[in-house]
């Protein structure tokens, strides 16, 4: 007999909806007011994943590894120079509470911004929901803004569970978040699968010993993926009913 799956806990960012956008203009917002180096795309999905603590203090230290280098450079051939950077590099990272609770204020009111379901992912959530499986929102976004975004994309209420950061709890890779979506649901923990789109992801699935689909066309890839533990990939949110299947055995 194969696997029961009576539930699919979704990461939100880079698997669910395509939040890049509205992720790189805040932070961006953020870096430019303070006089601080924006991020490309490509650094704003690697800096993503963690929280908003974590994405920021990522975001300040391009700029403070810059000075940092530099005095790298000038410690043997003029050690106050050095000195000077470090400083400058010491200042800027002394800025994080500042960066924290501007980006926040921007990001309350930009996280729509270009916020879209990735295609095939409504259509399959539908095929899902119809087999009977729960579906739950496990992401270390903000609660108030994971909420605005699910609501925004798929409707309000569309999600059996909804895990997001507010405040009184861990944040994933912590297993916790996948037991306590578990209790909620009414699911046994061997009944529920993870989908997700980087290691944070798949690092949360190993440690509540479920299996975790790795989506590619989130924000990391297929490598980091499977070096985390991905128990299958998928190319696009249409080959996720398929996975399923494949997971069931």
């Amino acid at each position: 007999m194969g696997r029961e799956i009576k539930a699919l806990l979704f990461d939100l960012d880079g698997t669910l909806v395509n939040t890049i956008y509205s992720l790189q203009d805040s932070i961006n917002k953020a870096m430019k007011h303070f006089g601080l180096q924006e991020l490309t795309e490509a650094e704003t999905k690697k800096a993503v994943g963690n929280g908003y603590h974590l994405f920021v203090e990522r975001a300040i230290k391009k700029t403070a590894s810059f000075y940092y280098q530099e005095a790298e450079k000038w410690e043997d051939r003029d050690p106050d120079k050095a000195l000077s950077f470090d400083q400058k590099a010491d200042e800027i990272m002394g800025l994080y509470d500042e960066v924290c609770e501007y980006y926040i204020s921007v990001f309350q009111n930009n996280c729509l911004y270009r916020a879209e379901a990735y295609p095939g992912m409504k259509e399959s959530l539908g095929i899902l929901r119809g087999e009977g499986i729960k579906l739950a929102c496990v992401t270390n976004k903000s609660l108030r803004e994971a909420g605005k975004v699910l609501d925004h994309v798929f409707g309000e209420n569309y999600f059996d569970y909804l895990s997001a950061d507010d405040g009184t709890h861990p944040l994933k890779p912590d297993s916790a978040l996948v037991r306590d979506c578990c209790e909620h649901l009414g699911v046994l923990l061997s009944e529920a699968v993870f989908v997700g789109d980087t290691k944070t992801d798949m690092e949360t699935a190993k440690r509540a010993g479920i299996p975790g689909i790795g989506c590619v066309y989130g924000f990391r890839g297929r490598e980091e993926l499977l070096d985390y533990g991905a128990d299958i990939c998928i190319e696009n949110a249409e080959a996720l009913p398929d996975a399923v299947e494949t997971l069931r055995g």
